[in-house]
């Protein structure tokens, strides 16, 4: 009896002193515990869960433009990656992150803006070096002509397509905005092999305003809207007139 009384309390006193050094069997690490997904203040995490899929890491190819891009990181301002993480881009592929409706709380959203803009450190310019980041579309007949010169040896001469694919496919016009046309024209997409700006014609970066008119000759070939603009009023059918007695 004495014996059975002593083995129950050298077991109570086992389990007593594993609990007070946090060694109970099965007890998880701090780091391995479950916390809530607004809890993540990681740059590296927060950018591979929600960003990494269209965007790139600097490494493969991505859908959309990366933001490793020396030229981009140059010219973007921090609150517009901010702006666009949070609100996205409606019509388009990007989604608004922010915590109306969104995934990530305003502070995780400053982290990415952060993070991504301070990838930019040591490569940025200085500001008149670089055409603006963001600008209204050009004169489409002006375009023409900086397309032909500058984006047919890989695009066609009409844009459908040469060495390159089409850059006046109504789906892919449906798809991105006048913005993006911008950005890509500016910064390029040197992961598949698209230059910069400066690198179109050699010796011949090009203007802000050749910038501007050749996203307007780009966007005059979209069927519809931009996205995210609101469809054209269709006129209006004109009312019958109606006669005066005294004429």
């Amino acid at each position: 009896m004495q014996q059975r009384i002593l083995n129950w309390c050298l077991l109570f006193a086992g389990l007593a002193a594993l609990s007070g050094c946090g060694r109970l069997p099965g007890k998880p690490k701090e780091e391995d515990r479950w916390k809530p997904p607004e809890a993540n203040k990681d740059f590296a995490d927060l950018y591979s869960t929600n960003c990494v899929a269209c965007h790139g890491n600097g490494k493969v190819s991505s859908a959309s433009i990366s933001f490793n891009n020396p030229v981009y990181l140059s010219v973007v301002p921090k609150e517009a990656i901010r702006k666009v993480t949070a609100e996205g881009v409606p019509g388009t592929m990007m989604p608004g992150y922010s915590a109306v409706g969104g995934l990530l709380t305003d502070e995780q959203i400053n982290i990415l803006a952060d993070g991504i803009h301070n990838w930019s450190a040591g490569q940025a310019t200085a500001e008149s070096d670089r055409p603006p980041y963001a600008a209204p579309a050009g004169d489409a007949q002006r375009g023409a002509a900086v397309y032909a010169q500058n984006c047919a040896g890989c695009h066609g001469n009409d844009g459908t397509g040469g060495k390159a694919g089409s850059v006046v496919d109504p789906a892919y016009l449906s798809l991105v905005s006048d913005q993006y046309l911008r950005t890509v024209v500016i910064a390029g997409r040197p992961e598949l092999g698209m230059p910069s700006y400066q690198e179109y014609v050699s010796g011949k970066p090009m203007t802000a305003e050749e910038i501007a008119d050749v996203v307007g000759w780009l966007s005059s070939h979209r069927e519809g809207p931009a996205p995210g603009q609101p469809a054209p009023q269709a006129a209006t059918a004109a009312s019958p007139q109606t006669s005066d007695s005294n004429q």
